[in-house]
């Protein structure tokens, strides 16, 4: 399973581009990632553009939920923007839309 992430800058919003699948053989690629960003970031927004993610699973959700908590300890706001179909399907399954996902706009 092929997994890339880029890190995007912008005043005091990190954007995190995961893309391929999150599963439990990477999901531990992005959670180092997100560990160093949180650590590194004071207050302001992290977010994480999902729409080239094609894959979660449990695994992967626990780890981005966690991030969220790691986040919002250090007064930042940790969200996922433009998750497809299939990202959002398992996320409402998992009733985590509205936690974990920013609004659209």
């Amino acid at each position: 399973m092929s997994f890339e992430c880029e890190i995007e800058r912008n005043g005091d919003r990190i954007t995190v581009v995961p893309e391929g699948d999150i599963g439990m053989e990477n999901t531990a690629v992005l959670r180092e990632v997100l560990r160093k960003v949180i650590e590194n970031h004071e207050g302001g927004r992290i977010d994480i553009d999902m729409r080239s993610v094609t894959f979660l699973d449990s695994s992967g959700i626990g780890m981005l939920v966690a991030a969220q908590r790691a986040a919002a300890v250090k007064g930042t706001t940790l969200m996922l923007r433009e998750p497809g179909p299939m990202i959002r399907m398992v996320l409402d399954i998992a009733h985590l839309d509205g936690t974990l996902v920013a609004p659209a706009g």
